[in-house]
């Protein structure tokens, strides 16, 4: 069927397709850059102004963002697409700021707000597919640009994992099955996986209280 060449098609990216080291395919594995805390200045500052019903989601972001199975990289930049793709000012600012200061390179904000770009299209498209199920459209081609996927601006793994958050936000099986599987090809297993969909699901919880205030 033509989801399985969709997934094929994402898991079958190979990063041979470039000598350049910069593109080489450095994994997802945690090594000797372990989790470091990070000090949210910005986003703790925002989460201040949460109303006293939101506090679970207060400890919930240290713990996330605090970082667990993803290193530092990792966990900033899974957060800064998926709060990309949430689409909330104020709470988009404060990760950006926050992810900045932890030391996310250009190039890895560029595949951050590259992915969430990307999944803006792809789980709309790909979840009607999923949820119609019949030939009529499964058979059709796809006939939408996704060469960003493949032009990254760090490695296919990491922009793989920065699309983990939105596939979750959006609730498109397809496209979590497509990634979580590339992401694993990547080097991480399904902890960091996991930890990618909290983030996002934090993030989303504290936008949604943004609003009450």
């Amino acid at each position: 069927m033509a989801e399985n060449a969709f997934f094929r098609a994402h898991v079958n990216i190979e990063n041979s397709e470039s000598d350049d080291p910069h593109h080489a395919h450095i994994g997802l594995t945690r090594g000797v850059e372990s989790v470091v805390h990070s000090k949210m200045e910005n986003t703790t500052s925002l989460l201040q102004t949460l109303p006293e019903e939101a506090g679970d989601l207060v400890a919930n972001a240290e713990r996330v963002l605090g970082g667990e199975s993803l290193n530092t990289v990792q966990t900033w930049g899974s957060a800064l697409a998926s709060a990309y793709f949430i689409r909330h000012t104020g709470l988009t600012a404060a990760i950006l700021a926050d992810a900045k200061a932890a030391g996310l390179s250009d190039d890895h904000l560029s595949d951050a707000k590259g992915a969430a770009a990307l999944m803006g299209m792809n789980t709309v498209y790909f979840r009607f597919r999923h949820i119609m199920h019949t030939d009529a459209y499964t058979q059709k081609a796809f006939n939408l640009r996704m060469t960003r996927m493949k032009q990254v601006a760090t490695d296919q793994a990491h922009f793989e994992l920065y699309s983990i958050g939105p596939a979750a936000l959006a609730g498109c099986e397809l496209c979590l099955k497509a990634h979580e599987a590339a992401v694993k090809k990547g080097g991480l297993n399904e902890d960091g996986v996991h930890d990618a969909v909290r983030i996002a699901s934090v993030l989303n919880g504290i936008a949604v209280a943004l609003e009450t205030v």
